[in-house]
């Protein structure tokens, strides 16, 4: 096996650097506009629904932007994390709510749900 060298001009559709040619453009866009939630208008969009949803979704996760994506009745809405509803920052988007410590389940509370739960089918 060997490689033979060719230059990048050569080759069709070839591309330095790209950040997602669809992805990156919305999502920059919306996180620029600085609103807290927006509805989408795909006018103009090739990608179906799916497509471009799937491509968001994934791009949001793989770069930890601070946007959640959701959709509605066929459409597509983008809602800020690190902002609150009056358009304020919110520094710890990211971090973990913490609203109380976890308590320790003893021999005795098992027995009051077994108690409680025993015969039942569902809980």
């Amino acid at each position: 096996m060997k490689f033979v060298e060719v230059d990048p001009h050569e080759v069709p559709n070839f591309r330095e650097n790209h950040r997602g040619r669809v992805s990156y453009p919305i999502l920059k866009t919306f996180l620029e506009s600085n609103m807290v939630l927006a509805k989408m208008d795909r006018t103009g969009v090739q990608q179906s629904f799916q497509s471009l949803y799937s491509a968001l979704t994934a791009y949001i996760r793989s770069h930890n932007l601070p946007v959640k994506i959701f959709s509605r009745g066929g459409e597509i809405y983008l809602a800020r994390l690190d902002l609150d509803a009056d358009g304020n920052k919110i520094e710890d988007w990211d971090k973990p709510k913490v609203t109380e410590q976890a308590q320790p389940i003893t021999s005795i509370e098992v027995e009051r749900r077994f108690e409680e739960e025993k015969g039942q089918t569902t809980k």
